[in-house]
């Protein structure tokens, strides 16, 4: 329901579409939605040294390049947040968050930010998924964007 919400009060033409199955993971997905990897967009929480936290948003085969987003910070380290602190800071679990409708800050991996078009991200929910542009995503978070991540 929050997610419905968010989108609703800020006129998103995003929509949640809802599996049989459940859409917790990339590969997951992928066997679902019958696509490719980076038609899906991974959201990730990070915690700094200085209990900063961010979502981290990159293409389903990609994977955070801890050093360049320490760089990109300017902190001295960096680590996944635990699924109490995901649930705790973003109201969802971790496999159900979506790209947008968090306090979060947003880091953006280019790769993601440069695709265009309509890509498939956490909806809330285990058999959920956010179908959203992201242009929409762009707009709504107001992310860094950089070279964060690495192929898988």
């Amino acid at each position: 329901m929050l997610l419905q919400q968010y989108i609703d009060d800020n006129g998103l033409k995003a929509k949640i579409v809802e599996f049989d199955k459940p859409t917790l993971t990339v590969e997951q997905s992928i066997k679902v939605l019958k696509c490719q990897a980076e038609d899906i967009v991974k959201s990730i929480v990070v915690v700094t040294n200085t209990n900063e936290f961010y979502l981290v948003l990159l293409q389903g085969n990609r994977k955070i390049k801890t050093k360049k987003l320490k760089k990109l910070l300017n902190v001295k380290d960096i680590r996944l947040a635990s699924p109490q602190q995901v649930l705790d800071i973003t109201k969802y679990n971790v496999g159900h968050v979506p790209p947008v409708s968090n306090a979060l800050p947003v880091v953006i991996d280019e790769l993601a930010a440069e695709q265009g078009g309509k890509i498939y991200g956490g909806g809330g929910a285990p058999t959920k998924l956010l179908h959203i542009s992201i242009e929409e995503i762009l707009d709504c978070t107001h992310p860094l964007i950089a070279d964060i991540s690495n192929s898988i």
